[in-house]
């Protein structure tokens, strides 16, 4: 007999309790929704960022690969005309004069 007085006792208690909790769950639950709203803006932007970043440097290791590219073949192409340069040099040098 005496539980049930007891929780006679603690039953407003509890119940105001709960009351508060669920009040407190009401004004709580604009905020989680408002962070929650924010967080998934944030991962957004971050994703956006990391997909522009990733664009930025394929890019720009696509620039290097064609400046190489354009690089090696200049480098070839006056590597050739030196190279021609000398064959005439040389050969004009040591041909006789032509005949008149």
């Amino acid at each position: 007999m005496r539980s049930k007085t007891a929780l006679k006792i603690v039953q407003p208690e509890i119940e105001q309790m709960e009351a508060v909790m669920q009040d407190a769950a009401k004004q709580a639950a604009p905020m989680v929704q408002r962070l929650a709203a924010h967080r998934d803006r944030i991962d957004l932007a971050v994703k956006e960022l990391e997909s522009e970043r990733f664009d930025l440097i394929s890019r720009r290791d696509l620039l290097r690969r064609q400046a190489e590219a354009v690089e090696q073949g200049l480098t070839m192409h006056i590597e050739d005309i030196e190279a021609t340069m000398r064959l005439y040099e040389g050969g004009l040098n040591s041909l006789p004069a032509p005949a008149q």
